[in-house]
């Protein structure tokens, strides 16, 4: 009996000697795709309830450098709510409301900075890295465009010209500076793959770790996590953020809180229908669910407040990107929402936050790259 106990202490140990010897792997080289294994976490499916061990990103888009006020209070109301469920959310700020945040409003910057929230980063018109705005960018070598875009993302940008501000820091780096970390995701939107690999190069070396190659949905099965250019591509299988309506529109559910229809929207509900049908396909694994809202979604409705300095409009919609110099005192096609709409999209939200704290796994980037690990 002796010599059995001792073979199996000794079995223990060389189990665990190879465990601790096998470190994680991670790709090397730029525009290597690398399978990785499926997420670890709760059990998926199982009889705690609907959509149990699934993934879900609260994803907020921050742009709205026109109306700071409104954009800060929400904000703050947001890191309120998430920090309320115990949860986190991932804020992707661009440099120019982050520079409008720290001159007008600090209170903001001081809030995120002692919280736990995830910042990641995008970019808006009329970066040149943003399509429709690149034509200075296409015949530049593979060498000089790598170092225009990392001046870009280096000094700051000059919003009624699109040039370079030499005199003040700007980019991404600046949105680092000024939160006191790197930003976990970089977006580069750009329709040219070439512009987008010497981004996301410029990116990686900066310190982002993640990258965008969809928006809602895209993720591949059998392959959760993908690599580009030595950043983990951002998962997601689908999204609570629009549906389809009867004559074949897509609509974001915020737009639909206040109107009498507005139980066919509820993203709560949106959620539940999607986990039903990934659950019945039976795909062996978790879902990666991306919330996507941006922060002006809850006080204004229409285009951007930004939009018709930037793009030709057609009535409230944009279409072909304008011609520096840009007219900074474009009107607003904006429009602010009642009380009444802002405060039945919050509570809409407010649930699904709730309904995810309690029945999902809420991740951000941050959480995602440890999982890929």
């Amino acid at each position: 009996m002796q010599r059995f106990i001792l073979a199996l202490t000794l079995l223990a140990s060389l189990t665990l000697a190879c465990a601790q010897a096998s470190p994680p792997t991670k790709p090397t080289t730029a525009s290597v795709t690398e399978s990785s294994p499926l997420p670890s976490g709760a059990p998926y499916g199982d009889d705690k309830g609907q959509g149990e061990g699934a993934y879900i990103t609260f994803v907020v888009n921050v742009h709205d450098w026109i109306h700071t006020d409104e954009s800060a209070d929400i904000l703050m109301k947001l890191v309120d709510l998430f920090e309320r469920y115990n949860v986190r959310g991932d804020f992707y700020f661009t440099a120019e409301v982050t520079r409008k945040l720290e001159q007008e409003r600090p209170d903001v910057i001081e809030r995120f900075k002692n919280s736990n929230m995830t910042i990641s980063y995008h970019i808006r018109p009329p970066h040149p890295l943003y399509t429709g705005f690149d034509s200075h960018l296409q015949n530049l070598s593979d060498d000089e465009l790598y170092q225009t875009l990392l001046e870009y993302e280096t000094y700051a940008l000059n919003l009624g010209t699109g040039e370079l501000d030499r005199s003040q820091p700007g980019g991404y780096t600046y949105v680092a500076q000024v939160f006191g970390r790197n930003p976990i995701v970089a977006v580069a939107p750009n329709n040219s793959q070439r512009i987008k690999d010497a981004a996301q190069k410029v990116y990686a070396s900066l310190g982002a770790q993640m990258t965008l190659l969809y928006h809602e949905e895209g993720t591949k099965v059998d392959q959760p996590y993908e690599y580009v250019n030595d950043m983990l591509v951002r998962p997601s299988d689908f999204s609570v953020t629009r549906t389809t309506s009867i004559d074949g529109t897509d609509n974001f559910w915020w737009n639909f809180m206040s109107k009498p229809n507005a139980a066919e929207y509820n993203p709560t509900s949106m959620l539940q229908t999607q986990l039903a049908e990934w659950e019945n396909h039976n795909y062996g694994r978790a879902p990666f669910i991306t919330s996507l809202i941006h922060e002006n979604n809850y006080y204004r409705s229409g285009a951007e407040s930004w939009t018709s300095i930037y793009f030709e409009m057609e009535g409230s919609k944009k279409s072909n990107p304008l011609s520096p110099p840009f007219d900074l005192n474009a009107p607003d096609p904006s429009k602010l929402r009642s009380p009444e709409d802002q405060q039945a999209i919050f509570a809409a939200y407010k649930e699904l936050v709730a309904y995810a704290a309690t029945h999902l796994t809420v991740v951000t980037s941050e959480d995602i790259l440890e999982m890929a690990k």
